[in-house]
């Protein structure tokens, strides 16, 4: 009966040592959570709280009950301002890439206007060519859209430059026709 008291005391002693180095684990582990909370790459501090959560589920034992509690809410609270500051920076890239989709809806706006001017001579082509090359580096340095709309944005960006495209070449296919026509007037001209 001696042994097993003694057995049972030694167990519970063993046991709140237990708690006590979890406790300094797990305080340890919310003291780097806080510094965390300052980081300025949110998403690594972000992908950092998901593992110290994994080593306080799995790795880190119970404290004791008084302690529970306590130290469970403020790694709670820590976790929750991470989470809100994470969805803030979210908000920010949203609007972000709205402001980006509205500057490229801009570009290729500008982009059909000047592809449907009607231009008659190939000086005033060449200004609608730097023109539309402009809009077209402006384009690509807007920066990212919204993924849901990011294939919609480009099929239209390509259309309006498509159709630029399409009527520059018409025109200079005309001139060249002209031209032609020129040469072998002249050559005609010649033989005769």
């Amino acid at each position: 009966m001696e042994n097993f008291y003694d057995i049972l005391h030694l167990d519970r002693e063993a046991r709140d040592l237990d708690f006590k180095h979890n406790l300094e684990k797990k305080t340890k582990i919310i003291e780097r959570a806080k510094d965390l909370l300052n980081d300025t790459d949110v998403f690594k501090a972000f992908r950092e709280l998901q593992l110290l959560h994994k080593v306080w589920k799995e790795e880190i034992g119970p404290v004791s009950k008084e302690n529970r509690e306590e130290i469970w809410n403020a790694f709670s609270d820590i976790t929750k301002q991470m989470h809100e500051k994470r969805e803030a920076m979210f908000a920010q890239h949203r609007e972000k890439e709205i402001e980006n989709l509205n500057k490229k809806k801009e570009i290729i706006a500008q982009i059909e206007q000047i592809a449907n001017e009607k231009v008659e001579m190939h000086s005033a082509w060449q200004g609608q060519i730097n023109k539309v090359e402009t809009l077209r580096k402006a384009f690509f340095e807007a920066g990212k859209v919204p993924a849901d709309v990011n294939e919609q944005t480009w099929t239209e960006f390509k259309n309006a430059v498509r159709n630029f495209n399409t009527n520059k070449n018409s025109f200079y296919k005309d001139i060249k026709k002209e031209q032609q026509t020129n040469l072998d007037k002249k050559n005609a001209l010649v033989a005769k």
